[in-house]
């Protein structure tokens, strides 16, 4: 036999430490099983190959993965490896180099371009303006259309006006793939008839044909200035190009050393004193065969035409 001694609360006191102590030994035992797989996850993420880690970061380039230390790659990780998804999602045209090509005289090689459709025509219906840059003087010629088929005729007068006024002959045109200047039988014949060469550029490829590309883009710039500078209606944009055209020939140009396309035309600096503002209040006098003794001289109304330098304009 042996004597117990019966006390409630000390039973319970004693339920509980063994029950802690239990618990203690559980957590002791989960964190020892936890500490060994985090060793043996460690020693296995040593070993992933570069394709791997590339995948799980995103397809982060081999220069900025290498800068992460916790994936400990080396450069002959990255000898062979060629990743398909990167070649498909990351792929760039490769950057176009400033041209070399350079003439000798003028019209020697010509740039032409189109521009248009204009949703708003002018106030005598034209939506597009055919462009036309000389590479050697950077003189420019700007023509309004009312459609992309005047380029043509538009062409053909640009040749005979240079060998006319000129005495020059041009020899190589050079444009996009725009089925106005390239597809159509007319021209092409025109081309083979006067011995013109034809240079077109690659296919989705404005870079190849920059030299006009930027022209247009100046050309819309001032001619955007001078419209809101006038605050005449939209439908006078084609005489804000045609005036922009204008002014462009008579700048000076870094690309021609400090001269401007006019001084190279024509051997002579361009004189200013002609010029006035675009949109400006003007005069226009009536003929005398047509007004009587109560009718006006002269009737006001905006300055933009062109040339410049008309009596009555400031």
């Amino acid at each position: 036999m042996g004597l117990y001694i019966l006390n409630k609360k000390f039973i319970q006191d004693m339920e509980l430490v063994d029950s802690q102590r239990q618990s203690i030994a559980a957590s002791s035992r989960f964190k020892s099983v936890w500490d060994d797989f985090v060793i043996v996850f460690n020693n296995a993420s040593s070993f992933v190959d570069f394709a791997v880690w590339h995948q799980r970061l995103g397809h982060m380039s081999w220069n900025r993965t290498r800068n992460i230390s916790h994936v400990g790659l080396s450069h002959r990780d990255t000898k062979h490896f060629i990743c398909d998804i990167c070649s498909k999602a990351k792929q760039h045209r490769l950057p176009f180099f400033t041209s070399k090509t350079t003439s000798a005289c003028a019209f020697e090689l010509v740039h032409v371009d189109t521009w248009g459709a204009y949703h708003t025509k002018t106030h005598v219906g034209h939506r597009y303006f055919l462009t036309i840059v000389d590479d050697h003087t950077r003189a420019t010629w700007t023509h309004l259309m009312v459609t992309k088929d005047e380029a043509i005729s538009l062409l053909r007068s640009f040749v005979v006006m240079a060998k006319t006024q000129f005495d020059a002959k041009v020899k190589v045109i050079r444009s996009d793939n725009a089925q106005e200047l390239n597809k159509s039988s007319e021209i092409l014949e025109h081309f083979a008839s006067t011995g013109i060469t034809q240079q077109t550029s690659c296919v989705q490829t404005p870079q190849q044909n920059g030299v006009v590309e930027r022209k247009h883009k100046h050309l819309i710039e001032m001619s955007r200035t001078i419209l809101f500078q006038s605050s005449l209606p939209i439908r006078y944009w084609g005489e804000c190009v045609l005036a922009a055209t204008y002014l462009i020939n008579q700048m000076l140009t870094k690309l021609l050393k400090g001269k401007t396309p006019y001084e190279l035309f024509y051997g002579s600096s361009p004189s200013y004193d002609h010029l006035r503002v675009f949109g400006c209040l003007c005069f226009v006098t009536t003929n005398k065969q047509g007004r009587d003794k109560f009718q006006p001289r002269a009737t006001a109304c905006k300055f933009i035409r062109y040339p410049f330098g008309q009596k009555g304009t400031k």
